[in-house]
């Protein structure tokens, strides 16, 4: 499979309990501007209010360094209050895919994980 960049990531938390948090996530990769128009959060619709369950979210990331910037901006994001307990399951399209676990993850480690999971180059095929 021939894939080109930008690819998307899709980032999903491991504990269905724990989803709420993909939310705070994306607002925070907003705040940086090599994220803004780049995210999207996606669901179903919840059985019992009349909001939809967030269940992924999806990053776009294109070549240039962004990999890395995306490590320092989990790594930050896993160091908030209330984040100790998250794991992350980060997924690319062709359904390579990799669990960072936020209370053992440090930001060598988490960039070392993204490089291998999603970097391919252009037209690079695996």
């Amino acid at each position: 499979m021939i894939e080109k960049w930008p690819i998307e990531a899709q980032i999903t938390v491991t504990d269905s309990a724990e989803r709420m948090h993909l939310e705070s996530l994306d607002s925070w990769l907003r705040m940086d501007s090599s994220f803004r128009g780049r995210t999207k959060l996606s669901g179903t619709p919840s059985e019992n209010d009349l909001g939809t369950a967030v269940e992924l979210l999806t990053v776009a990331i294109g070549s240039g360094g962004v990999i890395s910037v995306l490590a320092a901006s989990l790594s930050s994001w896993f160091q908030q209050p209330k984040r100790t307990d998250i794991t992350l399951k980060v997924t690319r399209p062709n359904g390579k895919s990799v669990e960072i676990h936020a209370r053992r993850a440090t930001l060598d480690e988490i960039t070392k994980l993204l490089h291998e999971t999603l970097e391919t180059g252009e037209g690079a095929t695996e």
